[in-house]
């Protein structure tokens, strides 16, 4: 249904009425459980926004969103309301699941449906013309694609040498209904909550309140009792201090944020090795932010302090002579960090360390790639090759020689240098009837259309790169715009937000840019490069100091 992108208008909030409407048509259709408060608010949000689409085989229906606007559920006029695989993957049990193979889920992203010899017995209860989801013999809780049953699978004990559809699908997590949401990147959970968040039933309704206050405290007091027994005494007193120390931080004031963030300037200062001069943005992000006691990140902000701004806090330091420091407004640098006997006298404090073993290496799959022309087709024909595909250059130049070779254009007394016949005159036009390799390679690529390819999806025209510009505004403002990001599958939102927790400065954006306030370039050329982007298809201009060597 949403192998191409639906027509989707505008969505819309929907009253509480009908969203208790919808619940109860959810729990009715599916036969689920009563469940708690937070059980309905796990099935269906507490904000839910609808729309009508219509789908490019003519399905029309509606589409319910969430507050993130990612797609929830939906149905078409005639339909029951089907959960979407965001959904599915926090109420896992809504649905029956057939298993299958893991690299079969991949397959049934293209558009397949899954066929009999691709499932794993046992199917229990499973009938025909029955919703449910499909899962990896891998992990049987994290459902992957749904759709109807076209078999009775309850009768097959085994498929092997069988034939036909066991379950046609309808919806799979990598198809258009998800990527409906261009601000948020939907990431695959590595675990599946499996509780069932089901109503507790009231035992003894005459039971009087001072009773159950008296046996829950007491109750309370046997657990924590019991856990006592079985834990070690140093684990557990740590977890304590831990809990503690979250309470003790879960609401600072505005003096206390002050202290932390002025502790982080002595840490700085005592621990760190800070090559200067060092611009302001790039001192916070790589030190200050860094060295914060540990925290609530809500308050890991300049803004959460009297002094709102990075200036105005470096300014502060410079007067109580902890640093030296040159500019104007926001655009300082820091010069030199002072030693003192506060300093010295200064007791290191805990961080929140990155769990770098935890962090995953992402790689993108970036590819130049070309399509033949009409000039190459006796080329490709005279080497029983596909004429109409694109390659890379790699195996272009695999092609050009293997011609060479069976063409016998190699100059004799001169290996490096080869000679023409018509196909290569026609595809290079040489001036010269001899050329060496590498340049008459260079004329043969020249004739191919240039494509390219980001984590498999393929886009006509060179490689793009994303474009990074730092300016200064009107009333001497230095901002950094960010463009041609979405070409490498980057979302708007999910990328603004990322750049306004690393550059800690306000973002706005418009239709294809983000900008950032202060001048954040090389921050963001790490940011990229942490996301799998070679420095090559990142592009960097700084306009600021351009002006001021002017």
């Amino acid at each position: 249904m949403f192998k191409k992108p639906p027509f989707v208008k505008a969505s819309s909030n929907i009253s509480s009425r009908d969203r208790r409407k919808l619940i109860n048509q959810i729990c009715d259709t599916y036969k689920l459980p009563k469940l708690s408060k937070e059980g309905q608010e796990r099935l269906v949000p507490s904000i839910v926004k609808k729309a009508t689409f219509k789908s490019f085989n003519g399905d029309s229906g509606t589409v319910y969103f969430n507050d993130q606007d990612i797609p929830i559920y939906f149905h078409t006029r005639d339909s029951i309301v089907y959960p979407t695989i965001y959904t599915l993957w926090s109420n896992h049990y809504i649905l029956k699941v057939v298993k299958t193979h893991s690299h079969v889920i991949e397959i049934l992203g293209s558009g397949a449906n899954l066929m009999l010899p691709g499932t794993i017995p046992k199917f229990f209860n499973i009938g025909k013309n029955e919703l449910v989801g499909v899962v990896s013999s891998e992990d049987s809780n994290r459902i992957m694609a749904i759709g109807f049953t076209k078999l009775n699978l309850q009768e097959f004990d085994n498929v092997l040498g069988r034939s036909g559809t066991a379950v046609e699908i309808i919806h799979h997590y990598n198809d258009e209904l998800l990527k409906l949401n261009k601000e948020i990147d939907i990431e695959i959970p590595e675990v599946i909550d499996t509780n069932i968040l089901i109503e507790e039933e009231k035992e003894e309704e005459i039971k009087q309140p001072e009773q159950e206050v008296t046996e829950s405290v007491t109750q309370l007091h046997v657990m924590k009792e019991t856990e006592s027994e079985e834990q070690p005494d140093e684990p557990q007193e740590e977890n304590h201090e831990e809990e503690n120390e979250e309470e003790k931080l879960s609401k600072l004031t505005v003096e206390e944020i002050d202290n932390f963030f002025i502790r982080s300037l002595y840490q700085t200062i005592k621990l760190d090795t800070v090559e200067l001069p060092i611009t302001a943005s790039t001192f916070m992000s790589s030190y200050i932010y860094k060295n914060l006691p540990i925290m609530d990140h809500q308050y890991t902000n300049i803004k959460k302090t009297s002094w709102k701004k990075t200036s105005k806090f470096l300014k502060a330091m410079n007067k109580l002579n902890h640093l030296d420091i040159k500019g104007k407004d926001e655009d300082l640098t820091i010069i030199k960090l002072k030693r003192s006997p506060i300093i010295d006298q200064f007791v290191p404090h805990k961080i929140n360390k990155p769990k770098t073993e935890s962090k995953k290496i992402i790689n993108k799959n970036i590819r130049a790639l070309y399509k033949p022309t009409a000039k190459s087709r006796h080329f490709f024909n005279k080497l029983d090759q596909e004429y109409d595909a694109l390659y890379t250059s790699g195996e272009l130049r695999a092609f050009f020689d293997l011609y060479i070779k069976k063409s016998e254009l190699a100059v004799p007394t001169k290996p490096k240098f080869i000679k023409f016949d018509d196909n290569l005159k026609n595809i290079i036009n040489p001036k010269k009837e001899e050329l060496a390799r590498d340049e008459a390679f260079k004329g043969f690529l020249k004739n191919f259309s240039p494509y390219y390819e980001i984590d498999g999806h393929v886009g006509k025209g060179t490689l793009p790169k994303i474009q990074i510009i730092t300016e200064m505004k009107i009333g001497r403002k230095i901002v950094t715009r960010v463009s041609n990001y979405e070409k490498f599958n980057l979302k708007q939102g999910a990328l603004a937000e990322e750049m306004r927790y690393k550059c800690q400065g306000s973002t706005t954006t418009t239709e294809d840019t983000i900008q950032v306030q202060g001048p954040h370039g090389k921050l963001l050329i790490e940011m990229f490069k942490d996301k799998g982007i070679p420095i090559s298809y990142i592009e960097f201009e700084d306009k600021v100091k351009k002006k001021k060597r002017s």
